[in-house]
């Protein structure tokens, strides 16, 4: 049988690398003692070097075996090392790597011996031109060190090296799973081998549960089947009743098992979760369980500030969390290169769709460095292919030219290894050759005005029409940051919700993926000058922009909850020229009413004029006077002309009043014996109101007639307290070793419980208890607020956070830290 021990922790870290460090016997005094998942460096959160990561490092640890497991077969299991790697054991070279973002094994059998082993690894973290994807520049840092988890592993001589579960008939009542299993025969025969399979469902705690059996319940199995020379063996699964599809609001998912057996004796156990789902794109768009679906998602790159990749599965989780149930998204790019496991698994228990690509940007290398492109996309299909959430596979470099042998051979071995999915190619360029199944385009046309998106037809350059996908827009062309001013977020926001409304008119346009979900850190030739780039809907912490909400707002309140979020802080000399309207409103409401100090002035719907393709168009208020001047002297097509005319005023300035406008005012001031003083005034009494003791904007969100969300803003903000508040107030220490880590999150708050951007103390953050603060202890509020991430460090007990600034200090944050 299969026996796994955990490498995530007694490992010793050096910054270089020599010789002797290969040793079985060399010393590690003096040596950091570390866990993993681990960043060769902790980096500053912008304005640094990319080269202080850049350098070649060594990781040491013993390992400890017992006779009878060094008689056994032995594999080392390591998931991502960035980029490049050779290990030693018992200071004898046994395998090294190539490439950063896919898992590798190295088998130790017949040279681990009885008592402790020295394990050495080396990691080259210099961005090597053989290895993609490195050979000219990159628009994102891949960081250095043992970034993701490793494993030893234990076989017997006879092990599964590969299963690969075919669902079919999905659609149908009673459904197939079709079986395809690879033997590692360990240079014995395959004779007296057979395999056999159970699906059951999922274990508590695992997923969206699966059956009304209950947890870990025999849903089906399968007869024996015997191994053929080579090792390999098809098991049918036949008429299995009782199974859910897997869906978007209720992803399902089941546990296959499948055993080795040699007569009566159990060799090998291997599972894997899969869903029963259709998932096909065509040229009418995407279809998923036969529905079309107007695919709206973003693209994710892994990084976090201060330790680059190195995050463990709560993060990684956390991020899927965040685009599935905050932003509202059916769809996630892995962009570029394949993610951490902890991230897919979330995106399949959740009902994340994923659309998931080799690594690469732009730079095509040799014949070698195609090669190890090549195998990349081996090792990324065999890893994730019995994933449900995963439904395109990306085999061209990112916005790479055509090289018609180079993506044949991609293409066929996407194809080869999974026939059940189609491929992708991420171009940027126009009437580029078409090998894959889906037209998959970075579609930039966009500049605030003219066209959201380019038509379909237009960049293929064909006369038939082919499954399509715009996988990039906006990011570059308008980068914003969250602590910009007011105008330049509300109009980063208008044209995702630009792109996103052509997507959605455009029949022939499967959906839309934004760039991007987050802000990363980039080379120097990217970005704005700091390392950044700040083309994130939210930044590097996580914490949303203003185009966040349009995402979320596109969701039902079913999956999201009410959405109702405006585009502006209702101050009145943010914008310039003093121009308060209009005021985007993103809400997913009916209809949306607006109280000025406590004052209704009206009920606001949907643009649909404006955006007649999304789900839920923002809402523009372009009127602050509204229902207040009912009851007054003016008549009721005076009171609309005046409502209008201040509308456009204080929208586009005065300067944009025609003659003809400024002539009907004049009129107007004049029926009512109204000099000029006293339309001053009327116009500030329902605009700016100087002096106005109630400043406050209240606005309340209607579905069905019935209030399910309230917001109240006021021009008279101010910083009023300091709330710290963390993703989870539990953390687990991981059985076998690692760490955990959680999210806490500072933000400024005004009287209202908005946040106050222009608050820019300070803070103090400081641990009590069995975890620490990744990155600095002392960190500034950036538009009022900040965020980091709060580590495990081996111990359990209680961690108390505290965040002390000079003028406010949150109330602490408890976490408490347990055994897995």
């Amino acid at each position: 049988m299969i026996d796994v021990r955990s490498l995530n922790s007694g490992w010793y870290y050096k910054p270089s690398f020599e010789g002797p460090f290969v040793g079985a016997g060399a010393p590690l005094d003096g040596w950091e003692r570390i866990e993993l998942p681990h960043a060769n460096r902790e980096l500053p959160f912008n304005g640094f070097d990319e080269a202080e990561y850049q350098f070649v490092s060594t990781y040491a640890r013993d390992i400890e075996a017992s006779a009878e497991e060094a008689s056994r077969r032995s594999f080392l299991d390591f998931e991502g090392v960035m980029c490049a790697c050779e290990l030693w054991l018992n200071g004898e070279a046994v395998g090294g790597h190539r490439g950063g973002y896919t898992p590798f094994t190295v088998e130790l059998t017949g040279r681990l011996r009885p008592g402790p082993n020295r394990l050495v690894v080396m990691v080259d973290s210099t961005e090597r031109p053989d290895v993609p994807p490195f050979g000219h520049v990159v628009d994102y840092l891949c960081y250095g060190g043992i970034y993701r988890e490793a494993w030893l592993r234990f076989q017997d001589r006879a092990c599964i090296r590969e299963l690969f579960a075919r669902p079919e008939r999905c659609l149908e009542e009673a459904k197939d799973l079709r079986v395809q299993l690879e033997l590692d025969l360990g240079g014995g025969p395959a004779e007296g081998l057979e395999l056999s399979c159970e699906l059951r469902a999922l274990p508590a705690g695992e997923g969206v549960a699966s059956a009304p059996a209950g947890p870990g319940a025999l849903l089906a199995s399968s007869g024996r089947a015997r191994a053929d020379a080579a090792g390999r063996a098809e098991i049918w699964m036949e008429g299995i009743g009782g199974l859910r599809t897997w869906e978007l609001a209720d992803p399902a998912l089941y546990l296959l098992e499948a055993s080795l057996w040699r007569g009566l004796e159990l060799l090998d156990r291997r599972p894997a979760r899969v869903g029963f789902r259709e998932a096909e794109f065509r040229p009418e768009g995407f279809f998923l369980n036969g529905r079309r679906l107007k695919l709206v998602g973003l693209n994710r790159h892994q990084a976090y500030p201060y330790s680059g990749y190195a995050m463990p599965a709560r993060a990684q989780r956390r991020d899927a969390e965040i685009l599935k149930r905050e932003l509202g998204l059916n769809l996630v790019r892995t962009s570029h290169y394949p993610q951490s496991r902890h991230f897919l698994d979330a995106c399949d228990e959740l009902g994340l769709l994923v659309f998931e690509e080799i690594p690469g940007w732009q730079h095509i290398g040799d014949e070698a460095w195609k090669e190890l492109s090549c195998a990349a996309v081996e090792e990324m299909i065999r890893r994730d292919r019995n994933r449900p959430s995963v439904i395109l596979w990306g085999v061209r470099i990112n916005e790479s030219k055509d090289d018609r042998e180079f993506y044949e051979r991609t293409n066929e071995i996407a194809h080869r290894l999974d026939p059940t999915r189609q491929t992708g190619g991420v171009r940027c360029i126009e009437r580029s050759e078409l090998l894959e199944d889906v037209y998959t385009y970075n579609d930039f046309v966009h500049a605030g005005g003219g066209a959201a998106l380019k038509r379909p037809r237009r960049v293929t350059g064909l006369r038939r029409s082919v499954p399509y996908l715009v996988t990039e827009h906006d990011g570059h062309m308008y980068p914003t940051k969250r602590f910009d001013n007011e105008e330049r977020l509300a109009e980063h926001a208008l044209r995702h919700a630009r792109v996103l409304d052509a997507a959605f008119r455009t029949p022939g346009i499967s959906g839309a993926i934004g760039w991007c979900a987050f802000d990363y850190n980039t080379h120097k030739d990217f970005g704005s000058g700091d390392r950044i780039c700040y083309h994130g809907v939210s930044d590097m912490f996580r914490v949303p922009k203003y185009a966040a909400a349009l995402y979320a707002s596109q969701a039902e309140p079913a999956l999201v909850g009410p959405v109702l979020e405006a585009a502006s802080l209702f101050a009145k000399g943010e914008r310039s020229a003093a121009r308060l309207l209009p005021i985007e409103v993103y809400t997913n409401c009916e209809e949306v009413v607006l109280y000025r100090s406590g004052e209704r002035v009206g009920a606001f719907l949907p643009d649909r004029e404006r955006f007649p393709g999304l789900p839920h168009p923002p809402v523009a208020i372009r009127d602050l006077i509204g229902e207040r001047l009912e009851g007054s002297r003016f008549s009721r097509r005076d009171r609309a002309l005046l409502r209008r005319l201040v509308g456009v005023a204080f929208s586009q300035g005065l300067e944009s009043l025609g003659p003809l406008d400024l002539a009907r005012f004049g009129l107007l001031l004049k029926r009512y014996g109204l000099g000029r003083a006293d339309a001053e005034e009327l116009i500030a009494k329902y605009t700016v109101a100087w002096g106005q003791a109630d400043e406050r904007f209240e606005l309340v969100g209607l579905v069905g007639g019935k209030e399910v969300a309230r917001r109240t803003y006021g021009a008279d903000a101010r910083y009023e307290s300091l709330e710290l508040r963390a993703d989870s107030a539990a953390l687990a220490l991981p059985s076998g070793g690692g760490w955990d880590a959680t999210r806490l999150v500072l933000r400024a708050l005004d009287q209202y419980g908005n946040l106050h951007p222009f608050a820019a103390e300070c803070v103090e953050l400081s641990v009590e208890g069995p975890a620490r603060i990744l990155g600095p202890t002392r960190v500034p509020l950036i538009g009022g607020c900040s965020a980091f991430w709060l580590r495990t460090i081996g111990e359990t007990g209680r961690a108390v956070v505290r965040a002390e600034g000079a003028r406010r200090s949150a109330a602490p944050a408890e976490i408490a830290v347990s055994p897995a």
